[in-house]
């Protein structure tokens, strides 16, 4: 039987240095975003996905590390994570405005446009509390020096034999990762209910994350994310927007035309999602096959 080649070792510098560069963009965003008397959408929009990148570079730098250093590491990234919750929760505020007021939706007329003005108005009340609760909390955090503990956690040497461990870890991670979508997109496809949809999307989107990663820590690698899939992800999160804005509409509003409009949109949205769901397949491939950037394969 023929010997399979060896992994290439990946050197943990290069991951240190990943991580270094995404915590320059994470704590200049925080200082763009909480220095700000009115952080536009686009700031926290660039924070929260900035934010999700360094939790899940993160999340491979801990594996290398010793348990004392993984327990100095996690109560960190704990904080990072409940940051990260909070800059969805503001930005949720901004996709439910920008889509009502925005020209993708339809247009309410009559009576219905009183109360969707009430909607906006509302909207707009809770979105500038948020985000003044929000710079209080990023503020408290920079002052509390989390990004300074985090970039100290980057200058932890890695257990013995790391470089080719993070090859490893990397490739388990795929693994792992692949099976996830897999199994996200069968419950998906059997019942397509909002939440199986929905984590579906946070499954493809952790793929993706990954797959940046193994890009800038493996630039050898042709990894490409196949169109398919990124068609697929975007369908995902337009049906995910709709579902915030009805969710966030009161009964009344609900019963309206406009509510009524608003709810064959989000079912048009649903037969875009699962025709995309039939065109996308994630096959497992075989273990002597080159690595690809997800293991992903349209059909």
């Amino acid at each position: 039987m023929a010997r399979r080649p060896a992994r290439p070792a990946v050197p943990p510098e290069t991951l240190a240095r990943e991580l270094e560069r995404l915590l320059s963009d994470v704590a200049g965003t925080v200082d763009d975003v909480a220095d700000r008397p009115h952080p536009l959408p686009e700031s926290l929009h660039q924070l929260h996905r900035e934010m999700r990148r360094l939790r899940h570079a993160l999340g491979i730098w801990q594996r290398l590390l010793s348990a004392r250093d993984r327990a100095l590491v996690r109560p960190l990234d704990a904080r990072l994570k409940r940051l990260a919750r909070l800059v969805g929760r503001v930005r949720d505020r901004d996709v439910m405005l920008d889509l009502i007021e925005g020209g993708s939706l339809p247009k309410p007329s009559g009576r219905d446009a009183w109360a969707v003005a009430r909607l906006r108005s509302r909207l707009r009340d809770d979105a500038r509390t948020g985000r003044e609760l929000l710079r209080v909390y990023l503020r408290s955090e920079r002052d509390a020096h989390l990004f300074e503990g985090l970039r100290e956690s980057v200058d932890f040497t890695p257990r013995r034999g790391a470089a080719p461990q993070l090859a490893e870890v990397l490739r388990e991670e795929q693994s792992e990762r692949r099976a996830d979508v897999r199994s996200a997109q069968r419950r998906a496809r059997k019942r397509p209910s909002s939440n199986r949809l929905h984590q579906l999307r946070i499954e493809v989107r952790r793929l993706r994350h990954l797959s940046e990663v193994r890009r800038r820590l493996q630039p050898t690698n042709r990894i490409a994310f196949p169109s398919t899939v990124r068609r697929l992800q975007s369908r995902l999160g337009r049906l995910h927007d709709l579902d915030l804005v009805i969710a966030g509409l009161d009964p009344e509003l609900r019963a309206t035309a406009w509510g009524q409009m608003l709810k064959k949109e989000r079912r048009k949205a649903r037969g875009s999602v699962r025709r995309a769901l039939k065109a996308t397949r994630w096959p497992k491939p075989p273990e002597t096959a080159p690595s690809t950037a997800a293991g992903l394969a349209p059909s």
